[in-house]
């Protein structure tokens, strides 16, 4: 509220690190804010589930994901992880 009260009239992106209640803070003072979960938090989050010898091959593997040029690549590379890590991780693969 801050933010319009000092003239700001709309956000497109809002990307939060994950706070409970966050999102809805932001969009109860602009709607039509797209809100998203910033990157760095989601892979620690998904790290979190991981045992500590397969973290660094898990991390590996979502990075493929997230620095895909294009969405396409990153949907492939999304069906390789889940592939093969969804019967050992299945909390983190969807």
């Amino acid at each position: 509220n801050e933010l319009k009260n000092r003239g700001l009239q709309d956000i497109l992106i809002g990307v939060v690190d994950g706070l409970k209640g966050f999102p809805e803070a932001i969009t109860a003072a602009f709607p039509e804010v797209m809100v998203q979960t910033c990157i760095v938090h989601l892979v620690r989050h998904s790290l979190s589930f991981c045992s500590w010898k397969d973290r660094k091959a898990v991390a590996a593997d979502l990075r493929r994901i997230y620095s895909a040029p294009t969405a396409a690549m990153a949907e492939a590379e999304l069906d390789a992880f889940e592939e093969k890590w969804a019967g050992k991780y299945a909390s983190i693969a969807p």
